[in-house]
């Protein structure tokens, strides 16, 4: 429930994986420009611009313009609003459940983004002073972040949406099998065949939503895990390969390298 204040480099592009959670994400550009690609639609943000994407939804950020790209992120919980099931049924739950209203792109100088970034900036402020009881007047203010998007959304109504392809929910299926069986000895026939789909299909998906094929991105998201291991635990470098599916450590050294441009070793050393 914090804002933070992020950058994010070009060799940055090649960690973050297409992804979904349960918070709804709200960036806003600070420094230079950058992408946000939501379900496979990339739309590129400028200084001051803002993308609001919906819980559920597939995206990723990329540097875009050759420099580090400067950007606040804030992540906000739904289930801070359900204690108010009437608030929540009648405002929130239509616009979370909803998969036509996967995000929101809002331009410099729009009047929602102009509040919008206000509420932002209140909350950066709020957190960082941390008077007492803070986390109230941030949750206050989150209300009224969504009081801005409902009147917005309301506003969308009326126009025709786009039909949910089909595709990002299988790809949605299929990694989330890959994110719970990481570590297991896994195939290009068993990842297809948790989708119930043929290895052509299923290629054809990852390389459309993930920009990588099945198999590159396991192993991607392998070393993102084993990168967090290395980081925050001492489990000896052996167990962390062993234990993101990797057979051998010797492999498990070359990808980690030539993704990460170092050893796991100078990577926990330097953490």
């Amino acid at each position: 429930m914090v804002v933070t204040l992020e950058s994010f480099a070009q060799e940055d592009n090649l960690h973050d994986l297409t992804h979904w959670h349960d918070a709804l994400e709200v960036i806003r550009v600070v420094e230079h420009s950058m992408s946000c690609v939501v379900n496979g639609i990339e739309y590129v943000l400028h200084k001051d611009d803002i993308c609001i994407i919906n819980h559920g939804q597939l995206h990723r950020i990329c540097c875009i313009s050759g420099k580090n790209c400067t950007f606040q992120r804030l992540m906000i919980d739904p289930s801070l609003f359900t204690a108010d099931r009437t608030v929540y049924q009648k405002y929130l739950a239509p616009m979370l459940t909803d998969e036509t209203f996967a995000h929101v792109r809002l331009k410099s100088g729009n009047r929602i983004a102009a509040e919008i970034v206000k509420v932002i900036e209140e909350i950066a402020d709020v957190e960082r002073h941390g008077a007492v009881a803070f986390e109230l007047q941030v949750l206050s203010l989150l209300f009224l972040f969504f009081q801005r998007l409902y009147q917005y959304y309301c506003a969308l109504k009326g126009q025709p949406a786009s039909p949910v392809n089909p595709d990002v929910l299988l790809y949605r299926r299929i990694a989330d099998f890959i994110y719970q069986n990481y570590g297991e000895k896994l195939t290009l026939d068993a990842i297809a065949a948790s989708g119930n789909v043929s290895r052509s299909k299923c290629c054809a998906v990852f390389k459309e939503y993930a920009g990588h094929s099945p198999i590159a991105f396991l192993n991607l998201y392998r070393l993102q895990v084993s990168a967090g291991l290395l980081k925050d635990t001492a489990e000896p470098i052996a167990s962390i390969a062993a234990a993101c599916g990797f057979g051998q450590q010797s492999y498990y050294n070359r990808l980690f390298l030539r993704e990460y441009g170092v050893t796991p070793k100078e990577y926990r050393a330097a953490s």
